[in-house]
């Protein structure tokens, strides 16, 4: 049977296909199935990354992570646990942005919204530090598959507080309306962690969401990279003012903003080497 040509493949696939690759490269003894699965999940951790420093916070979460998509080459709890764990032993060297520095850093965290039934939303990291809470929600390619907003009615009938107020609540309301305006963006999933954020940390200490997403080492090899950088700015236009505030990087972009924000320690320059041997391919 003749294979399409890899321009023609789905984007999806191909990018799977090459964190496969870079996985294998980097992991030469490790056997993995046709699927991009490991038998034991501590065959994807890299070098530094150790489970006691993160294994019971995803044992605590929903989903059961570790003994199902954890154990792929291309897993997104994957990824996100490979590039932060290592910081739970150099909290002082963590840093993001203007965020200042942190003292904690918790795995798949629940934020409950507040709302009767139901399961809470699980934030992929959550920062804290002497200048506020920092909320992760960390994308691998999800986003290459097309998205529709989905929202229980609960969300409108229930949320009777200060959130009614905010551009959050005001694009799930046009999102009900049009739930495939956006297609690569899972803006239901991240106004849902607003919700619980607000819920949550209703002080004056500032909060804030950043989404953050993987992109291979040459997005420009397809549109859609560029689509979802375009829906990512829209989505942020449009809750712009609201609790928590918004914030989108890409992986690459924390990578290079860490490699570059001064004095970079040795360990951390030895962990970025490995992470972008790993994650950071071209498709």
């Amino acid at each position: 049977m003749n294979q399409k040509p890899l321009s023609k493949r789905p984007l999806k696939i191909r990018a799977v296909e090459a964190l496969l690759h870079a996985f294998s490269r980097q992991h030469p003894d490790t056997a993995i199935d046709a699927k991009g699965y490991v038998t034991d999940f501590r065959d994807t951790l890299l070098p530094g990354v150790f489970p006691e420093d993160f294994e019971a916070d995803l044992s605590a979460g929903d989903g059961n992570e570790l003994n199902t998509k954890f154990g792929a080459a291309h897993s997104s709890s994957g990824l996100a646990v490979n590039c932060f764990a290592p910081f739970r032993r150099q909290m002082t060297d963590l840093k993001i942005q203007e965020h200042g520095t942190f003292d904690e850093l918790q795995f798949e965290q629940k934020c409950s919204t507040g709302l009767r039934g139901g399961r809470a939303p699980n934030l992929d990291i959550l920062l804290s530090g002497p200048n506020g809470i920092v909320a992760i929600e960390s994308k691998l390619t999800e986003y290459l598959s097309a998205h529709r907003a989905k929202f229980s009615p609960a969300y409108g009938k229930q949320i009777q507080d200060t959130r009614r107020e905010q551009g959050y609540f005001h694009e799930m309301q046009r999102l009900q309306e049009c739930p495939g305006h956006y297609t690569r963006l899972d803006a239901a999933q991240l106004i849902k962690h607003a919700f619980g954020l607000a819920h949550n940390f209703s002080n004056n200490r500032p909060v804030t969401l950043l989404y953050l997403f993987w992109e291979p080492a040459n997005p420009d090899v397809s549109p859609e990279f560029a689509t979802h950088r375009d829906e990512i700015q829209e989505f942020k236009t449009r809750v712009s003012g609201s609790s928590p505030a918004f914030e989108a990087m890409s992986y690459p972009e924390l990578w290079r903003f860490w490699r570059e924000n001064g004095s970079t320690p040795a360990w951390l320059r030895q962990h970025l080497d490995n992470l972008q041997r790993r994650y950071l391919p071209h498709i």
